[in-house]
């Protein structure tokens, strides 16, 4: 029996930890990257706040890059995040475990509308968390972190082992992701090849986003975390 080959498509460090909790399973596993990270520095220095939220890793390790590391308050949407933020050295840390709605009722739930938040964030984000945020009476301002430097093609090998059938099923970690990665392929004229591929993703979001090709399967996870992630691949293989 061939060895089930699985794709990962996040940038090369935020996709070891998930290609060896993988590997472990028994899948072979192949990493191509569809962006890059550039993080931003923007001087904060005049900012007040006293709550730091946090939807991403990518977020909390640019933060880092521009401000005192400390008991500085930390939500996070998912345990991901908060585990990147502690070993980073932040150590006031508060993971609300869920997706951005569930944050939006964790921070409704623990917090006083008399609270000042400072909303960490890339570029582009799936949903309007301070606009959302603002709309209950919360005083929310928000800052760009990071940005992705999309790739304007599948790399060579990446487009054999896709003509070549040998890759089972891709990971999706966000919308963003998902549409680049179709978006490349449609570019590579291999939009065929995916009628025989698995998709797997972390939300309903993420999954709308890969409907510009069609897919042989798409799944999505019981909750938006890695392991829920694995265990739907080792379910659905």
């Amino acid at each position: 029996m061939r060895m089930k080959s699985i794709l990962l498509t996040r940038p090369l460090l935020d996709s070891l930890n998930t290609r060896n909790a993988l590997k472990k399973h028994g899948y072979k596993v192949y990493i191509e990257p569809v962006f890059t990270i550039k993080h931003l520095q923007p001087d904060i220095s005049a900012y007040k706040f006293d709550v730091v939220i946090s939807t991403s890793k990518n977020s909390v390790k640019a933060f880092s890059q521009i401000c005192k590391i400390g008991d500085l308050p930390i939500i996070t949407v998912g345990n991901s995040t908060m585990q990147t933020a502690k070993d980073l050295g932040f150590s006031d840390i508060v993971s609300a475990d869920s997706n951005v709605d569930g944050l939006i009722s964790f921070i409704k739930n623990h917090y006083s509308i008399a609270v000042k938040f400072l909303y960490i964030r890339g570029q582009e984000v799936s949903c309007d968390l301070k606009k959302r945020l603002s709309e209950e009476g919360f005083c929310v301002r928000e800052v760009i972190l990071y940005k992705t430097i999309v790739k304007k093609s599948l790399t060579n090998r990446c487009k054999n082992l896709l003509s070549g059938n040998k890759i089972n099923g891709v990971v999706f970690f966000s919308s963003q992701t998902a549409r680049v990665f179709c978006s490349l392929v449609l570019k590579s004229g291999l939009s065929h090849t995916i009628s025989n591929i698995i998709a797997y993703t972390m939300s309903k979001n993420i999954a709308d986003s890969l409907k510009s090709i069609k897919w042989k399967k798409i799944i999505t996870s019981r909750l938006p975390t890695r392991e829920s992630l694995i265990n739907i691949i080792n379910k659905n293989y």
